[in-house]
């Protein structure tokens, strides 16, 4: 059962039952055609809520249209991280390109907009639910991750991970998504994931 704090007076429509594989197609979802759909609720994209286990949050977003494999990143998989877009309309994307920060801004700052996790494979302009907090969540990173390392944004424009800062060294300027669990395996780091949802 998932509880929402935002726009909504009670639980939410979760096609699957399990906010970790929504994939909700904009027809569907009404926005398409600007009608409720099958089940979509209107005003709830952008909806914080609380589902799975009690110490995960997510927020319902639209993946951009071009998160295709024809795109730097490709088609979205699950535990990239996902990068906000548009925060007034909730889009996201996993192409850094295409992210806020992302282009011809300096210092790779797509890095400090980091929107969530993607827990399952999305398909392009469907409306999906980001894992934004929960513990030992999987998390594709770059290197060598051990437990208590910081998990940032890398700086790859080709892969939407992590990357790691060890820890008793000093914090990058980069937005934190969360701390190492345990060590990587085949790039998948357990990460204790704390980002902040746009309202």
């Amino acid at each position: 059962m998932a509880f929402a704090n935002r726009h909504s007076a009670g639980t939410i429509w979760l096609p699957t039952g399990n906010p970790d594989t929504t994939n909700i197609t904009a027809t569907d979802f009404g926005i398409a055609t600007n009608t409720v759909g099958m089940g979509g609720q209107p005003g709830s994209l952008g909806i914080t809520f609380e589902g799975g286990s009690p110490d995960r949050t997510y927020q319902r977003v639209q993946l951009d249209s071009g998160a295709t494999a024809s795109s730097p990143s490709g088609v979205v998989a699950a535990n990239q991280l996902a990068y906000w877009k548009d925060k007034s309309r909730y889009l996201v994307t996993n192409d850094s390109a295409q992210a806020l920060g992302g282009g011809a801004a300096a210092n790779s700052a797509f890095r400090n907009f980091v929107a969530g996790i993607f827990r399952s494979a999305v398909t392009a302009g469907n409306i999906c639910d980001l894992l934004q907090r929960g513990q030992n969540i999987n998390v594709k990173t770059t290197g060598s991750p051990a437990i208590g390392d910081t998990i940032v944004g890398d700086t790859s424009t080709t892969a939407a991970q992590g990357a790691v800062v060890t820890a008793g060294t000093a914090p990058t300027t980069s937005v934190i998504i969360g701390r190492a669990r345990g060590p990587a395996v085949a790039n998948v780091t357990p990460v204790d994931v704390d980002i902040i949802n746009v309202q």
